[in-house]
C-alpha cells in the first residue's frame, strides 16, 4: 500500500474516533464531574421541606444477601443521612451465609428507625423484597439495592414531590453509577416516557410507590428474577396511568457497579425475564424479541390490527405504491391529503425511499394503538448518518431534531436512537396518523408553516394523544432537506408554553446543533 492510501486510512480512523468521543453519551460523561458541584445544597432542600405541612412517611426496603460490608454500611448510612426524617429502613436478609452480614445488621441494633429481619431460608430477592414490603408502614415505599447509596436529598426531594400532588402513584427520578469510588455514568431520564418503557426500564432507580398499591397488585414477582422492578413499573403504570406518575430530573440514586453484581454475573437471565415482563404486558397486542440493536434491550413490534386498515400515502410526486408486505388492495397514493380515504394517512417526502419492506407496516401498527396520535420515523441523510429521531421543543428554534449530525453506528444518549419512545413531535417528511383523529385536530395548520407537523402533533398532545417515534421505519433522503423557517413567529405565539418546556427532554441537558450535552 502507497504511503498516500495509508494517510487516507489514517485519517478516516482518526474521523472516526473523533465521531465517537462527541457522542452525546461521552460528551455528557466528560462534563459530570464539572456539573455535579451545581446540585442543591442540604440548606436548600431544608428550606422546602419547611413548607411540607404533612410530610409523607417513606418506608426504605433493602433485601440483603453476602453484601460486602462495606458497601452495606454504605448504603445504610446514606439511609440515616437523609434531610428528610420521617423514614423507616426495613431490611431482610435473605438467610445469608456470610457472618460478617450478620455483624453489620447487628451494629443496627437500637435504631428505632431501622427494621431488621432474616429469612431462614433464601427465597430471591422479590420474595426478601416482598418479606420487607409486608413490614413495612410508610405510605410510600421506595426500592434500594443493598449495595447502593442514596443522595442525602433523595426522600426530601420525593416528599416534596408527593406534598405537591397527594394522588400521585409513583415517582421516580435520574441515576448515576458508583464504579472505583466514583460517581459516573448519569441517566438524565426523559420524563414519564410510556413508550420508551416498553423497550427500557425506564424507572429503575430512584422508584417510590403508593404502599398500599403494591401490595394490592400482588408485590414483586419472583418467577421475573432480574427483572422484577421493571416487571412492578410496568403493571404498575397500566393500573393508574401515566398522569399519576411523577418523574424527578434529579440524580437521587447512586447505582454500584460491580463484576459480582447480580445484573452482571446473571445478564442473560435479566435480558430473558425483561423480554419476558414486557411480553406479559402487551400479550396479545404485540411480538417481543431482543433489541436488534441493542440485544440487552426488549425491541416491541405492535400487530397491525385485523382487519388491516386501508392506508393512503400521501406523496407529492408520482410514485408507485411502496413494494412492502403489505395487502395492495388496502393500499393507495395520493398527492393530497383532501382526496386520501384511507383509514391511516402517511404523510411522505417524495425525495425519501424505504430501507425496509416492514416500515409501513410499523408505522400502521403503531398508529392503530389508540393512545396514540402521530407515528415518526427514522430518517437518515445521504451520507447515511442519522437525521431525525424525533423533534425536541425549543422556545427559540420552535423544534430541534435530536439526531444531527449523529453518525450512523452511534446509538444515542441511553441507546434512544434504537429504541421506540414518546416525543413532542415528529417530521411531516414521514407521519401517520388516523385520518378520523387528523380530521377532528383540524388537520393541518397553513399559518404553522415548515412546523405544521410540530403544531399537528401538540394538538393531538392536548386531545391527550401520544406521539411515538419508532426506529423499525427507516427512510433515507436521496437529498439534503431545506431547513425549516417559515412559520416560526406564529408558532412561538401560538405554543409559547409547550415550546419553554418539553415533556419528554430532561431539564438537566441541552440541545445544540442537534447534540445533546449538559445544561
Amino acid at each position: 500500500m502507497s504511503n498516500k492510501g495509508q494517510g487516507r486510512v489514517s485519517l478516516a480512523f482518526l474521523l472516526a474516533a473523533w465521531r465517537r468521543r462527541q457522542r452525546p453519551e461521552r460528551v455528557i460523561d466528560r462534563g459530570y464531574k464539572a456539573w455535579l458541584v451545581r446540585e442543591p445544597s442540604p440548606a436548600d432542600w431544608r428550606a422546602r421541606l419547611a413548607a411540607v405541612q404533612r410530610p409523607p412517611r417513606i418506608s426504605v426496603v433493602m433485601p440483603v444477601f453476602n453484601t460486602n460490608p462495606v458497601w452495606l454500611r454504605d448504603a445504610v448510612a446514606s439511609v440515616r443521612a437523609q434531610i428528610f426524617a420521617n423514614w423507616e429502613l426495613v431490611i431482610v436478609d435473605d438467610a445469608s451465609i456470610d457472618p460478617a452480614v450478620a455483624v453489620c445488621l447487628a451494629e443496627l441494633e437500637g435504631d428505632p428507625r431501622i427494621d431488621v429481619t432474616r429469612l431462614d431460608v433464601r427465597g430471591g430477592i422479590a420474595a426478601a423484597s416482598n418479606a420487607a414490603l409486608a413490614r413495612a408502614d410508610g405510605d410510600y415505599v421506595a426500592f434500594m439495592d443493598h449495595d447502593d447509596t442514596l443522595a442525602p436529598h433523595a426522600l426530601a426531594a420525593i416528599a416534596c414531590e408527593l406534598a405537591a400532588d397527594p394522588a400521585v402513584e409513583l415517582v421516580f427520578s435520574d441515576e448515576d453509577q458508583i464504579v472505583g469510588g466514583r460517581r459516573v455514568r448519569p441517566y438524565f431520564k426523559p420524563g414519564c416516557n410510556a413508550d420508551l418503557l416498553l423497550s427500557q426500564n425506564l424507572v429503575c432507580h430512584l422508584a417510590v410507590y403508593r404502599r398500599t398499591l403494591v401490595t394490592r397488585l400482588g408485590g414483586l414477582r419472583g418467577d421475573l428474577a432480574g427483572a422484577q422492578d421493571f416487571d412492578l413499573a410496568l403493571r404498575v403504570a397500566a393500573e393508574v396511568g401515566w398522569h399519576r406518575v411523577r418523574h424527578v430530573p434529579l440524580v437521587l440514586y447512586h447505582w454500584r457497579q460491580s463484576p459480582g453484581s447480580f445484573s452482571a454475573v446473571e445478564r442473560l437471565r435479566c435480558e430473558q425475564a425483561a423480554r419476558r415482563a414486557v411480553a406479559r404486558h402487551v400479550a396479545g397486542h404485540a411480538t417481543v424479541t431482543a433489541n436488534p440493536v441493542l440485544p440487552q434491550w426488549p425491541a416491541v413490534r405492535f400487530h397491525v390490527p385485523a382487519p388491516a386498515p386501508t392506508v393512503s400515502v400521501i406523496t407529492p410526486v408520482a410514485r408507485a405504491a411502496p413494494v412492502e408486505a403489505y395487502d395492495p388492495a388496502l393500499l393507495t397514493c395520493v398527492p393530497r391529503a383532501a382526496q386520501a380515504t384511507g383509514d391511516v394517512l402517511v404523510f411522505l417526502a417524495g425525495r425519501l425511499k424505504p430501507l425496509d419492506d416492514g416500515w409501513l407496516r410499523a408505522l400502521v401498527a403503531e398508529v392503530s394503538r389508540p393512545e396514540v396520535g402521530a407515528v415518526g420515523a427514522l430518517l437518515l441523510g445521504r451520507n447515511g448518518g442519522w437525521l431525525h429521531t424525533g423533534f425536541v421543543l425549543h422556545g427559540k428554534h420552535v423544534a430541534r431534531s435530536v439526531a444531527p449530525p449523529s453518525d450512523a453506528e452511534d446509538p444515542g444518549y441511553r441507546g434512544h436512537f434504537a429504541l421506540a419512545r414518546t416525543v413532542s413531535a415528529v417530521s411531516l417528511a414521514c407521519l401517520a396518523v388516523r385520518r378520523d383523529v387528523f380530521i377532528a385536530a383540524g388537520g393541518l395548520t397553513a399559518d404553522a408553516g415548515d412546523f405544521a407537523d410540530v403544531d399537528l402533533c401538540l394538538r393531538l398532545a392536548a386531545r391527550g394523544l401520544r406521539t411515538v417515534w419508532t426506529p423499525q421505519a427507516r427512510l433515507q433522503y436521496e437529498q439534503s432537506p431545506p431547513a425549516p423557517g417559515r412559520g416560526a413567529a406564529w408558532m412561538r405565539q401560538r405554543w409559547r408554553a409547550e415550546l419553554a418546556a418539553d415533556p419528554y427532554h430532561n431539564p438537566n441537558l441541552r440541545l445544540r446543533r442537534g447534540r445533546l450535552s449538559l445544561a
